[in-house]
């Protein structure tokens, strides 16, 4: 298996392909198809290492909408087991803020199970602070054996970034 990671912009195909979780392959589907954001898979040669959807659109919780309006969201960050702790994660997020910044986003937010302690460590490390102190409630999505959803309330904690400018933005 290659040490190179690459990153590209996921299709509806790749996500159908690629996404064995059904949680997220509907949710990630169900999005694309609202045109909600984009979805970036981490490969390893022809391997997918990970993933993560970038949510342009507004945030579904009403809180976080009013608190951090026009804020886009980085959601299901996943790195599959065999690549974690190998910068796959740092990767998908970095390559996540840059298509921000060239889209003209200056902040960016996610969220994060408050148990999460190794994902909390990773998102501080990166320049991530609280939007809060307090848990934030939010929900997630089970499909079930018969392809039905339920939604389940959970919570999270929210961590914002704000983004560099790229140096080539607004020069000539």
């Amino acid at each position: 298996m290659s040490d190179v990671v690459s990153i590209r912009t996921a299709s509806d195909e790749d996500v159908r392909k690629f996404v064995e979780n059904r949680n997220e392959r509907h949710y990630f589907l169900d999005h694309l198809g609202q045109d909600h954001g984009i979805i970036l898979f981490a490969f390893r040669g022809e391997v997918l290492a990970g993933y993560i959807f970038v949510r342009l659109a507004p945030a579904e919780e009403p809180e976080l909408r009013a608190g951090l309006p026009g804020v886009p969201l980085l959601q299901h960050l996943r790195v599959l087991e065999e690549h974690q702790r190998s910068g796959v994660a740092r990767r998908l997020l970095s390559e996540a803020e840059r298509q921000l910044t060239l889209r003209g986003y200056h902040r960016v937010a996610l969220g994060v199970h408050p148990s999460n302690e190794r994902a909390i460590n990773l998102y501080k490390g990166l320049s991530f602070t609280a939007w809060r102190e307090e848990s934030l409630p939010t929900f997630h999505v089970e499909v079930l054996d018969d392809d039905s959803t339920e939604r389940s309330d959970d919570v999270c904690l929210v961590f914002v970034k704000h983004l560099e400018r790229l140096p080539w933005i607004g020069r000539p």
